[in-house]
């Protein structure tokens, strides 16, 4: 059982397959008589299992016609020998947008599978694609699919099976599927199933395959009640259960797939490089069958292992390359720097030092004195907005950089966003107190601000550093 997890249900279920069904197994199965099987269900598309075929064809075609768009039929391609009675779909496939569908074929790419309910979005005919949005709302483009016709003869002489492919079938894996027989369900998974028994039970084991179809009970809906009558299993079925199904051996059965499956799923997530769950994993193998001191599970042990110890190695060379690399780059960024000022201060080059200045970011974005040389050459030439990016980028690389706050205050004061400005001045005089001319404009953005006295403060601390400088 992997469909179910109600308890309750499970043991229903059970007791259907064991033919040993109950008073109380019927009334729980009947209470979802004609009820609506979304009470718990917020998404999930719903299907109707019929156990005959006239039924289920005529709930196709009358949903079909029931949307008001015409429909597009597209046919199928038989070469060579392909039983009709053996296609996995309609040689004729009539859809529209809006019809409710059912893959037949799993996807080599793993997008759906044999099962997976969906419905027609678009249908793009002259290219030959059909669009399906499935139960998680994801939109497929689904295009034809090929099915083989195989032959296997036993070669004696070689002592092997070979394969003869007899002809193919060519169309998309889709099947209308508002409804569908219950024998064709088998081996599907639903969240919601219309269950119709019209006309009668007719093989052992049905009422199995229909209700265990759906993951939970509240899931399903019957369009008559079951009665006793509709459940029963071939005597030979019930005598090969109690015969072969040996509790012991399938318990040791059981504890050693999980075992394997455990140690298969270590060595995959250890592949992905995830550690933890490859631990975990690897634990829960251990417990239920303790291999490590088999010769062969050291030998692997060792091998992974030693690709631990060989990645590492490799990451330290790849880190140390990586920090050559970009140490030059840093060198190359600031002759490029050093450039742009040239182009400034002895061209009187706007835009070549722009373009230094770019290329020098180019190879270091984390180059601080670029961002700043290249904000205060767009400032010098009124582009303010541009230069306060530059400014802000700067900051968020250092922000305890007196160029980046003193400049970004200038820029702030220029295009009258005092309050800004006078954070970014406050920070300045605190990085670098002996700056005479941050204290002037500190002055002169609590000024604006309507701070004399503090303005004042800083006026004077100015002029006395001023003073100083002029003494030494």
């Amino acid at each position: 059982v992997y469909r179910q997890q109600d308890a309750a249900f499970i043991a229903v279920l059970d007791h259907i397959r064991t033919n040993q069904t109950g008073s109380a197994d019927l009334q729980l199965l009947n209470s979802r008589w004609n009820r609506t099987n979304d009470d718990k269900l917020s998404h999930g598309l719903n299907i109707t299992l019929a156990t005959r075929r006239d039924n289920v064809d005529f709930i196709n075609r009358r949903k079909l016609s029931e949307i008001d768009t015409e429909s597009t039929l597209f046919k199928g391609e038989i070469q060579g020998e392909f039983p009709e009675s053996s296609l996995p779909t309609l040689m004729e496939l009539e859809l529209k947008p809006g019809a409710q569908v059912i893959f037949v074929k799993n996807d080599q790419d793993k997008r759906w599978v044999n099962g997976t309910l969906g419905t027609v979005s678009a249908i793009d005919e002259k290219n030959g694609h059909i669009y399906v949005v499935t139960e998680d709302g994801t939109e497929m483009d689904v295009t034809r699919e090929v099915w083989s016709n195989m032959r296997y003869t036993y070669n004696e002489q070689e002592k092997k099976i070979e394969e003869e492919e007899l002809g193919v079938f060519r169309q998309f894996p889709l099947r209308l599927a508002w409804a569908i027989t219950i024998h064709k369900s088998q081996g599907l998974t639903f969240r919601k199933v219309t269950i119709d028994f019209t006309g009668g039970v007719f093989a052992g084991g049905q009422v199995y395959v229909a209700l265990s179809r759906c993951t939970s009970l509240e899931g399903i809906c019957l369009k008559k009640d079951i009665s006793r009558s509709d459940i029963f299993v071939k005597p030979e079925i019930i005598r090969f259960a109690q015969q072969f199904n040996d509790e012991k051996a399938i318990e040791q059965a059981m504890k050693k797939a999980k075992a394997d499956i455990e140690y298969q799923a270590a060595v995959q997530a250890f592949d992905r490089d995830d550690f933890r769950e490859s631990l975990d994993h690897f634990f829960i193998a251990i417990h239920s069958r303790y291999d490590i001191e088999k010769p062969a599970i050291k030998r692997f042990i060792c091998s992974k292992l030693n690709i631990i110890s060989r990645l590492k190695r490799e990451n330290e060379e790849l880190k140390r390359q990586m920090a050559a690399q970009r140490k030059q780059m840093q060198q190359y960024a600031h002759e490029y720097y050093e450039l742009g000022n040239a182009s400034i201060l002895q061209a009187h080059n706007l835009r070549a030092a722009l373009a230094n200045y770019d290329k020098a970011l180019s190879l270091d974005p984390s180059y601080v004195d670029a961002w700043i040389r290249k904000g205060v050459t767009l400032q010098d030439h009124g582009e303010y907005e541009d230069a306060l990016q530059c400014f802000n980028r700067a900051a968020e690389l250092s922000t305890a950089n007196f160029k980046v706050h003193y400049n970004r205050g200038k820029n702030h004061l220029l295009c009258g966003r005092t309050e800004q400005a006078v954070a970014d001045f406050d920070k300045a005089v605190s990085l670098k107190p002996e700056h005479a001319k941050a204290h002037e404009l500190f002055g002169d953005a609590l000024s604006r601000c309507g701070k004399e006295e503090e303005a004042a403060i800083h006026w004077a601390i100015a002029e006395t550093l001023r003073e100083k400088r002029k003494g030494r």
